[in-house]
C-alpha cells in the first residue's frame, strides 16, 4: 500500500493516513526570497463613487449617424484607473528607487556611490512611468507546442526636471532613495488624467 502505514492490530490490518514528509532545516533547502517587491508611497487618497448602469453593448449598431470630426466621444462605462486631478491642484509624484553596488569596486566609498546612482536612476524611471506610461514589447517563440523563448522589453521615454531626493538610506549593501516631483496641475492634469497624450 503506497502512502500509508499498515499495522497488525488484533488480527486485522489497519492503515494509518499518509503524512507529508517533513524536510529537515539541515537539508540545505531554503524558502525563496521575494526581492521583486517595489513600494511607492501614495500622495493622496481620493475616494470616489462610480455607478455603473447596464446598457446594450452596441446601442446604435443598426443605425447610421454622422459625427463631427472634432466631437470627443467618452465611454461612460469605463472606470478610470487614475485619481481625479483638478487643474488648480499641485500634483506630487513619489518613487522609491533601489540600487545595489557592483562587486568589482575598488573601495567601499565607490560601491556606495554607484549604489546611490543606481537607486536614483531607478527612482527617475518610476517617476517617468507615472508621468508618461511605459511601452512594453513582448515576443514568444513556440516550438512543438512549448514555449522555447519569451522576451519582454520595457521602455520609458521621459524628460524629468526638478525632482528632489527626500531620503537616502544605506542598509546591508542596498541603497534606497526616496524621490519626489511636484508638477503644476495647469500643465499636467490633462496628461495624467488620460485626457491628452
Amino acid at each position: 500500500m503506497l502512502g500509508a502505514t499498515a499495522a497488525n492490530v488484533g488480527g486485522a490490518y489497519q492503515t494509518a493516513p499518509a503524512s507529508t514528509p517533513q524536510i529537515a532545516p539541515s537539508a540545505g533547502i531554503q524558502q525563496p526570497i521575494n526581492n521583486n517587491v517595489r513600494t511607492t508611497m501614495p500622495i493622496e487618497t481620493v475616494q470616489s463613487t462610480t455607478t455603473i448602469q447596464s446598457a446594450p453593448l452596441y446601442p446604435d449598431r443598426n443605425s447610421y449617424r454622422s459625427r463631427d470630426v472634432n466631437e470627443v466621444s467618452t465611454d461612460e462605462y469605463v472606470i478610470p484607473n487614475a485619481p481625479k486631478i483638478a487643474p488648480s491642484s499641485m500634483i506630487e509624484l513619489t518613487a522609491v528607487g533601489l540600487g545595489v553596488p557592483p562587486e568589482n569596486t575598488s573601495t567601499p566609498a565607490q560601491a556606495m556611490a554607484l549604489a546611490k546612482r543606481a537607486a536614483i536612476v531607478d527612482a527617475y524611471r518610476q517617476i517617468g512611468e507615472k508621468m508618461y506610461g511605459i511601452r512594453v514589447n513582448a515576443q514568444d517563440t513556440v516550438r512543438d507546442v512549448m514555449v522555447k523563448n519569451s522576451t519582454v522589453k520595457t521602455k520609458v521615454l521621459a524628460v524629468i526636471r526638478n525632482a528632489e531626493i527626500i531620503e537616502t538610506v544605506y542598509d546591508g549593501g542596498l541603497c534606497q532613495v526616496s524621490m519626489e516631483l511636484k508638477l503644476d496641475g495647469k500643465r499636467w492634469y490633462r496628461i495624467l488624467s488620460g485626457e491628452e497624450f
